[in-house]
């Protein structure tokens, strides 16, 4: 039997219910004899082939062989290949690190490379990461990689992938305006929808806008960028509405303007790890505004009214 009619014969196993059970009680006749004891006459494939051909319920199918075989054939390409996938990606990624709302989490890697995470963010990274040192990353990171000029390390995002051999910079994909930005040593950058690499040298930052694919290459101050690192919460003269996301996500809460005036009043301050209360207490008297927590744990930020 050639390989296309063995692969024809399977798929007419799997449409037919008969055939099936007919093909089960011949193997199992053929797998009960020893391999010394197997009887003079026995049924080959082609015999099996040649009745099913018979079969008035093949002759009766209201769709042709040919089409119940494309159709067949593709579900089991796509059940084989959703398995593949999943069992790839469940397989790839054996550890998985979190960062708590509200929080920072630094930790080693097996090859001595530090991570720290800024709160909500996710790593995930496999048991033999020494030899392939590649790690997927949500949210926002900052790498201290340890040098290994026979691996490179390799940060994954959704949207692209840093390659370093060794190398201090911060990868944040948390906002439309993602941003990779280095401190020390040298990376690659492989934006996966348009191909492009891109090389930054330290205090270079790479700005890529998600909705417009717009690409920009400047530099920063690097201090600035991985201040939270150091649990330290900076606001460089930015309006009110601008900043809101990134103090939810520092402390973990929800913010909340109650105050139209207040979206474009702009704020400036460093916050050094001080509690929420703490925050609170700064934030009114710099900024002249009141804030108050509400029973759906929001909390509400209005004019300043004196009584």
């Amino acid at each position: 039997m050639t390989k296309a009619e063995r692969s024809v014969f399977e798929i007419e196993l799997s449409l037919d219910d008969n055939l099936f059970a007919a093909f089960e009680n011949f193997q199992k006749i053929w797998i009960s004899y020893p391999n010394n004891e197997l009887p003079n006459q026995t049924i080959c494939f082609e015999e099996i082939l040649a009745r099913s051909r018979k079969s008035e319920r093949v002759k009766s199918v209201k769709f042709s062989i040919k089409r119940k075989a494309v159709l067949s054939t593709a579900f089991l390409v796509v059940f084989c290949l959703g398995f593949y996938f999943i069992g790839n990606t469940q397989s790839e990624y054996t550890n998985h690190r979190i960062a708590p709302k509200g929080q920072r989490l630094t930790f080693i890697l097996p090859d001595s490379s530090t991570v720290t995470l800024n709160a909500g963010s996710e790593v995930k990274y496999s048991s033999d990461f020494g030899e392939q040192r590649s790690i997927w990353l949500k949210g926002e990171a900052f790498f201290k990689v340890t040098k290994n000029i026979n691996s490179p390390f390799v940060v994954q995002t959704n949207d692209f992938d840093v390659k370093v051999l060794g190398t201090e910079f911060n990868v944040n994909s948390t906002t439309i305006n993602q941003t990779v930005s280095l401190a020390k040593g040298k990376v690659n950058v492989l934006l996966k929808e348009s191909k492009d690499e891109i090389n930054l040298v330290p205090n270079e930052e790479l700005v890529w806008n998600s909705k417009t694919n717009l690409v920009i290459k400047r530099n920063f101050d690097v201090n600035k960028v991985s201040a939270w690192k150091d649990n330290i919460l900076l606001l460089d003269d930015e309006k009110f509405q601008d900043v809101l996301p990134k103090i939810n996500q520092f402390y973990g809460v929800n913010f909340i303007i109650k105050d139209s005036a207040i979206a474009n009043q702009r704020i400036k301050g460093a916050f050094k790890s001080q509690t929420i209360d703490e925050f609170i207490t700064s934030l009114e008297f710099i900024s002249d505004v009141s804030i108050r927590k509400t029973i759906l744990n929001n909390i509400e930020i209005t004019k300043y009214h004196e009584n």
